[in-house]
Parts: structure tokens; C-alpha cells; sequence
């Protein structure tokens, strides 16, 4: 392509092959955002075709069941060894130090779950909404009554 610009013309005007380009440049990503527009609805088409092959050859899935009052995944709701589930293990590591401020990625890590910061942290947040934990900025999680005794 540089191969092709007319160099005895371009030195002579730099300023009319710069717009060109920029405009043959603009041309080029509207064509790219287009193609992986494209691309994208491909892939999902490409998803659902396979979801729907390997329902016809296992069958549709059983719908999963919850129950009325059960508004938190079963990830947030089961309990350890000990019979305590995740928030009853953050409440007791959080009440150990009231002052301490925990990053969700922290609390993961004492709850010996690494791997589960996203649940650990939809489960901090949840508990933030009922008031039991206040979450500072920066993403720093600390029990309410680490923050009442400092006011």
C-alpha cells in the first residue's frame, strides 16, 4: 500500500494525501466495526445453533428451581463443613477486627476461596445493602460496627 502513494505528488502536497488517507482510514474502521459487528452476531448465532443441537440430542434441561423466599444462588447460600454459609463466614471474620477494611479479593483469600472473588464480593455487597457491612471507596469493605464506634 505505502508502495502505491504517488511520492513525486506527495511530497509536492502533503496536506491533500494526508486527508485522503485519514479519510480512506476512517472508511477502513467503519468497515472493521462492521465486520465484527457482524462477527459478534455470527458467534452468538453460532452459540444458540449449538445450545439448540445439543438439546435435541439430550433433551431441553429441567428449568432450575427456587424456591418463593430464596433470593441468593446456591453458591452464597451453602454452607461450609462447619454448616455456616459464606456471609455467616464473613460477618465472623469481619467482627474478629471491626476496624479493618477488606478488599473483597482479601476476604476471598481468608475465606480460602481464592478463586470466588466475584462471589465473595456480590456477597459483601449484599450484606452492605442489609446494613451490616459499609463499603468505602476504593472498593473497601468494613463492618458497621467498626464504623458507628468511630463517629
Amino acid at each position: 500500500m505505502v508502495e502505491d502513494l504517488p511520492w513525486e505528488e506527495f511530497a509536492g502536497d502533503p496536506d491533500t494525501h494526508i486527508a485522503k488517507l485519514e479519510e480512506k482510514e476512517e472508511g477502513l474502521q467503519k468497515d472493521i466495526y462492521k465486520v465484527r459487528q457482524e462477527l459478534r452476531l455470527a458467534r452468538q448465532l453460532k452459540k444458540h445453533k449449538d445450545t439448540a443441537d445439543e438439546w435435541r440430542r439430550n433433551g431441553i434441561p429441567d428449568q432450575r428451581q427456587s424456591s418463593a423466599d430464596d433470593d441468593e444462588d446456591d453458591d452464597m447460600t451453602a454452607a461450609n463443613a462447619q454448616g455456616q454459609t459464606r456471609k455467616d463466614r464473613i460477618r465472623e471474620i469481619m467482627l474478629q477486627d471491626p476496624m479493618r477494611h477488606w478488599k473483597a479479593g482479601s476476604m476471598a483469600q481468608a475465606l480460602g476461596e481464592p478463586a470466588k472473588g466475584k462471589s465473595v464480593r456480590v456477597t459483601m455487597d449484599e450484606l452492605v445493602r442489609a446494613g451490616e457491612l459499609v463499603k468505602h471507596p476504593g472498593s473497601n469493605y468494613q463492618h458497621a460496627s467498626g464504623v458507628r464506634t468511630t463517629s
